[in-house]
């Protein structure tokens, strides 16, 4: 009886079988179609971008930056975590010194906020005297999503920063940009569980990490010198007043 039991396991059922039989001809019909039509091909990606510079940027002299947590609007829990970190880190290379983390979530306890809309009640300049910094950095993710069809398969970003100097609440630079990538048609039934699996789990620090980058191409060198071969050892990092 044992035997049986643990042999039990190994069985499909039918009716999973009868699916699996099903979506094999359904799928092997249409690679016939998509070969035929051409429709089987890659669609690469798409990328909408727009950006603007304070025409003054530079009068400003934004030496110390103060990034605040970031806003989801989306579904996908704590990918605004992701975007905070990305943009955190690649601030130090674009010539810019940052407000260590702990100062700012000690400055956000402070003020009692828990999320970032509540962010709204403050003024920028209050925010400039906690921190100690001329400028504070925004940011918001609109859309994060995995969207899998019979016919694509696409993961969707989009998501916006903008720099706002504290005492005048001018905004010194802002971007907005939204991309799809990776869409493809799955004519494979095994190449669409496999599409399926790797872009759920594909890496969203991948898709923020090549947002970010794309976007502060067009965020004005700071005045920091950084040596290209030492960022870790020279990430500034501070909590005192600017000069």
């Amino acid at each position: 009886m044992q035997i049986s039991s643990k042999m039990s396991f190994a069985i499909i059922h039918p009716v999973n079988l009868i699916k699996a039989v099903v979506l094999i001809v359904i799928t092997s019909c249409l690679a016939a179609i998509f070969a035929v039509t051409g429709l089987g091909a890659d669609q690469g990606s798409e990328s909408k971008e727009a950006w603007m510079t304070h025409p003054q940027f530079e009068q400003f002299k934004v030496r110390v930056i103060g990034v605040l947590p970031m806003d989801n609007m989306s579904l996908e829990p704590n990918i605004e975590k992701l975007l905070y970190k990305e943009v955190y880190k690649r601030l130090t290379a674009k010539g810019y010194s940052k407000i260590k983390v702990e100062k700012v979530n000690a400055v956000m306890q402070e003020l009692g906020i828990q999320t970032p809309g509540q962010l709204a009640g403050i003024s920028l300049r209050r925010l400039g005297r906690k921190l100690n910094c001329r400028a504070i950095l925004r940011g918001r993710i609109d859309q994060s999503a995995a969207i899998h069809s019979v016919g694509y398969d696409a993961v969707v970003v989009s998501c916006s920063l903008r720099l706002q100097h504290c005492e005048t609440g001018e905004t010194l630079w802002q971007t907005e940009q939204w991309r799809t990538a990776h869409r493809q048609w799955q004519i494979d039934p095994l190449n669409m569980l496999l599409n399926f699996f790797a872009h759920e789990g594909a890496s969203r620090e991948k898709r923020l990490a090549s947002l970010v980058h794309e976007m502060l191409k067009t965020l004005p060198k700071g005045p920091v010198q950084v040596e290209i071969g030492d960022l870790l050892n020279q990430a500034i990092e501070i909590q005192t007043k600017e000069e």
